[in-house]
């Protein structure tokens, strides 16, 4: 087990306080790590490995909001006071879930401007996601929402290859086509069209962006 990043500004007895009461769990693919709706009890990050992705429920569907990786945390609106989950966080492959316990988190954040600011630094940048989401929406066409959504990902998830930047998250068409708000028809379309064009290649059920130049310009 190891802490999130988000930890790294905090002072060493916060640290020390969260390594004691954090505990951990390997949570398998295709399971929810924690539901919507139900009362917070713990600040929950992401281990050492795996990915998770959050989902809004709602009435006509499911709403998605977005992936985590590596040291990530979910669910951070507890930190502002929210005593019920907003969303559900959903592991896509086995990953290594970290807990600290809500009230122990509370209680260190009255004590040490480290962590405030660390919270602060974390909330600014899920608003920040949310507008450029929205910004995309609004003024980019499918192939620019596809074009952001691959750059991101290859900066979030590159391995570097002699054919590319591989895409190591195997992102399926499906889920690929909830994020950018289109269908998994077109988003098969379009990938094919920058296949042809020597802009993205495949590795499996993987990615590999050929020429990141290429496709910026499509943005």
């Amino acid at each position: 087990m190891r802490l999130s990043s988000f930890f790294d500004q905090a002072a060493v007895a916060t640290r020390e306080a969260v390594a004691a009461a954090a505990t951990s769990e390997v949570v398998p693919g295709g399971t929810a790590i924690f539901e919507q709706d139900v009362p917070v009890d713990a600040l929950v990050s992401l281990g050492s490995r795996g990915r998770a992705r959050l989902e809004r429920v709602m009435a006509g569907g499911v709403i998605p909001l977005g992936y985590r990786g590596t040291g990530d945390l979910l669910g951070e609106s507890c930190l502002g006071g929210h005593q019920v989950r907003t969303e559900r966080a959903v592991a896509m492959e086995e990953v290594e879930v970290v807990r600290v316990p809500l009230a122990l988190a509370r209680e260190l954040l009255d004590t040490d401007p480290g962590l405030r600011h660390a919270v602060v630094n974390v909330l600014l940048a899920r608003q920040r996601e949310v507008e450029d989401r929205i910004e995309s929406m609004l003024f980019r066409n499918v192939e620019g929402r596809l074009a952001e959504f691959l750059i991101a990902a290859a900066d979030r998830w590159g391995v570097p290859t002699p054919r590319g930047v591989l895409i190591s998250a195997p992102l399926t068409h499906f889920e690929i086509a909830q994020v950018i708000g289109s269908t998994r028809e077109t988003v098969t379309l379009t990938l094919g069209a920058l296949r042809r064009e020597g802009i993205l290649d495949v590795a499996g059920r993987r990615l590999i962006l050929c020429d990141r130049a290429a496709l910026a310009q499509r943005q």
